[in-house]
C-alpha cells in the first residue's frame, strides 16, 4: 500500500486557492502596495536580511518608472541605497549592498510619490525551509514543544509563513508577515526550522540574527515545487504532469471547485476533532488518534485549486519569495513519492538545479533530510522497501551535487506514524551540518557512510569499510528501543538479525540476516586513535561465499551503527 502523508496533523490552514489566479486583495488593505508601487509580501516589518552579500529587494509598478530603495538607521542616517527602472512586464529588482549583521533598521522603497516603509528590519542569516509535511509540523505539536514556546524569548529568531496556496492569493499575501519567535506565535513556526534557527543562534557570534522563511505544505509530491517546463524535460516528471491532465480531462471548474469544498469540509472536520482529542489527551499517539477517528481523510480531489497537482507551487510559493536573499535551503520531503521513488533522484536533482536559477545562485547551499524510519502496520510483515530506495537516491543525489549535503536519520521516525513528533533532532543535526559546511565552525556533523566493500581473506565475509566511523559502536535496535537505552553497547559484535546487515551471495538471491563484528582501523602510516575509519567484518551461515550487502535497508528494522559523535549511520545496498 501507498504511505498516506497529507497536512501535518494540526497545521495552520491553506489560504482559499480557489479563487481567481492573483486573487482580489483591495487595495487599502493591502499592506504590499501604496499606489502604483507594490514591494513582494516576503518584504515585511520585522524581517530579516542576508548579511555580507548583495540584498534584492523586487516587487511590482508601471513599466519605465524608477524605483529606488533605502536603508537608515533607526536616525535616519542612511547606510545603503539603489536604484533602477521597472521592466516592460511591470517587474522590478534592486540590488541593495552587502550589510553586516545588525540592526534594527528601516527600509523604504520609493516609486515616485508613492513610498512603502518597513520597520523593525535586522540583518543576520537567512535560511529556507521547503517541502512537505515532516517539515510542515509546526512547534506546538512536537514533542517538548509546549516547553519551547514558553521558552521562546529571543527577538533576534525570526520567521515568514510563506501563504500556503495553490494559486497566487494577494489577499493571504497582504495578512502575511514576518514574525518574532517567541510566544504565542512560534508555536505555528516550522518545529523544524525553529531548532535549526537556535541552533544557529546558539553557535554564531553573539548578536546575528536568524530568520526561516516557512515554505511548505503537507502532503505535496516534489514534483509541486518544480517548473512545468522541468517537469516536462523528465520522464517521472512528464509522468506527474499528464496523470494530473488526465485527472481533470472533461470536468468543469464549477464540478471541480464543488469537490473541492466537500472534501475540504470533510477534512477540517477531521483536524479539529483531532485537536480536541489532543486537548483532552495530550499524551495520545497520533496512530492512537487515528484508531479512534479514522486516518487522515486524504489525498483530496485532483483539481487546479489544490495544492498537490505539479508545478503549483512552484508557481503559487516558491517564485513569490525568490529571489529574496537567502544563505541557504533545507529540503525536508519525499515521503509522498516513495511510489515513484526509483526515479526521485533525478527530479531532486532538477529541483536543486531549478531553485538555484531561481535564486540567481548557482551554488546556493542545499540541505537534506534523509527520510527517517518509517513503516505503515499493515506494510509491517512485507516491507515494500520503497523507502530505502528513496532514501538511497537522496544521499545519492547530495554527494554528486556540489553544496549540497544530507542529514541522516535513522534513528529517528515512529512505527506506523508518517509524522514523528521528535524534530529537534532534525532541526538541530541540520542547524549542525550548516555550522559545519556553511559557517565552516568545527562542529561534529558526518555520519558514517560506506567508503568500500571487500571481500575478506577466504571469501567467508564481507568487510564494509566506513568513514566518519570514530568510535563506531552499536546502540538500540530501531528508534522506539534507541530511545529507551542510554547505554551504549560495549561488545564490538551483533548477531543476525540486531546487527542491521544482511548478505547475498549473488545479486539474484535473497538477502539473509548476517552477523557483525567492528574493527577499528586506520590508513597507511596513520594512528588507529587518530583514525576516523572503521571496518565491519559481515558474515552468516546461510552464506558460505557472500558477495553483496546491504545495512539497515528496510522501511523500518534494525540500524544500531553511531559514530562516538551520536551520528547514525547511512543505509546502503551493495
Amino acid at each position: 500500500m501507498a504511505t498516506v502523508t497529507g497536512i501535518a496533523p494540526g497545521a495552520s490552514g491553506l489560504a482559499d486557492s480557489a479563487q481567481s489566479d492573483y486573487g482580489n486583495a483591495n487595495n487599502a488593505d493591502d499592506r504590499t502596495r501604496h499606489g502604483k508601487l507594490r514591494v513582494a509580501a516576503v518584504f515585511s516589518d520585522h524581517m530579516v536580511l542576508q548579511r555580507e552579500t548583495p540584498i534584492a529587494v523586487f516587487g511590482e509598478a508601471p513599466a519605465g518608472e524608477v524605483v529606488a530603495a533605502f536603508v537608515t538607521d533607526e536616525d535616519g542616517q542612511e547606510i545603503a541605497q539603489s536604484e533602477g527602472h521597472v521592466s516592460s512586464n511591470g517587474t522590478w529588482q534592486l540590488e541593495l549592498p552587502s550589510l553586516p549583521a545588525g540592526g534594527p533598521l528601516i527600509l523604504r522603497v520609493r516609486c515616485g510619490a508613492d513610498e512603502i516603509e518597513f520597520r523593525d528590519v535586522l540583518v543576520g542569516e537567512v535560511w529556507l525551509a521547503g517541502g512537505q509535511s515532516n517539515i510542515e509540523f509546526e512547534l506546538y505539536n512536537s514533542e517538548f514543544g509546549k516547553d519551547a514556546i514558553a521558552n521562546a524569548q529571543d527577538p533576534l529568531l525570526r520567521f515568514y509563513n510563506t501563504p500556503k496556496t495553490a494559486r497566487v492569493n494577494l489577499n493571504a499575501e497582504a495578512e502575511s508577515g514576518w514574525q518574532l519567535g517567541e510566544a504565542p506565535q512560534v508555536a505555528h513556526m516550522s518545529a523544524v526550522g525553529y531548532y535549526f534557527a537556535k541552533q544557529l543562534r546558539d553557535a554564531l557570534a553573539h548578536g546575528i540574527p536568524v530568520g526561516i522563511i516557512d515554505c511548505y505544505i503537507g502532503g505535496t509530491s516534489i514534483s509541486a515545487w518544480m517548473s512545468e517546463e522541468l517537469l516536462e524535460r523528465t520522464a517521472l516528471g512528464h509522468k506527474y504532469v499528464q496523470e494530473y491532465r488526465d485527472a481533470i480531462a472533461g470536468k468543469t471548474d464549477e464540478e471541480m471547485l464543488a469537490a473541492q469544498n466537500s472534501w475540504q469540509k470533510i477534512f477540517d472536520k477531521w483536524n479539529a476533532d483531532v485537536a480536541a482529542v489532543k486537548e483532552e489527551h495530550p499524551d495520545y499517539s497520533q496512530p492512537q488518534i487515528d484508531a479512534m477517528l479514522g486516518p487522515c481523510p486524504w489525498p483530496p480531489p485532483v483539481t487546479p485549486f489544490a495544492e498537490r497537482r505539479p508545478y503549483a507551487l512552484f508557481e503559487a510559493m516558491i517564485r513569490r519569495v525568490a529571489p529574496y536573499t537567502i544563505a541557504g535551503a533545507l529540503w525536508y520531503q519525499g515521503e509522498e513519492d516513495e511510489l515513484n521513488a526509483a526515479g526521485y533522484g533525478e527530479l531532486l536533482r532538477g529541483l536543486i538545479g531549478e531553485w538555484r536559477q531561481t535564486w540567481q545562485r548557482t551554488d546556493l547551499p542545499f540541505l537534506v533530510v534523509q527520510l527517517p524510519q518509517f513503516i505503515a502496520a499493515a506494510d509491517a510483515d512485507n516491507d515494500p522497501l520503497r523507502w530505502p530506495v528513496l532514501r538511497d537516491q537522496q544521499l545519492s543525489v547530495t554527494r554528486e551535487t556540489p553544496h549540497a549535503d544530507i542529514i541522516c536519520t535513522m534513528d529517528c521516525g515512529e512505527f506506523d506514524n508518517v509524522h514523528p513528533v521528535d524534530k529537534r533532532t532534525v532541526g538541530m543535526r541540520l542547524g549542525d551540518l550548516a555550522l559545519h559546511d556553511i559557517y565552516h565552525l568545527d562542529v561534529p556533523a558526518s555520519s558514517p557512510q560506506l567508503i568500500e566493500l571487500n571481500i575478506g581473506e577466504g571469501g567467508g565475509e564481507l568487510i564494509a569499510v566506513f568513514n566518519h566511523a570514530h568510535g563506531l559502536h552499536w546502540h538500540g535496535t530501531t528508534p522506539d528501543t534507541m530511545r529507551a537505552v542510554d547505554d551504549i553497547a560495549e561488545s564490538p559484535e551483533r548477531d543476525g538479525g540486531s546487527s542491521g546487515f544482511e548478505v547475498a551471495a549473488s545479486a539474484d538471491s535473497e538477502f539473509v540476516p548476517a552477523h557483525a563484528r567492528i574493527e577499528q582501523i586506520a590508513r597507511p602510516g596513520e594512528d588507529p586513535a587518530d583514525s576516523d575509519l572503521c571496518a565491519v567484518h559481515i558474515f552468516a551461515p546461510e552464506v558460505p561465499q557472500p558477495r553483496h550487502a546491504r545495512y539497515a535497508w528496510r522501511s523500518w528494522g534494525p540500524a544500531p551503527l553511531f559514530n562516538a559523535d551520536g551520528l547514525p549511520a547511512f543505509p546502503f545496498s551493495a
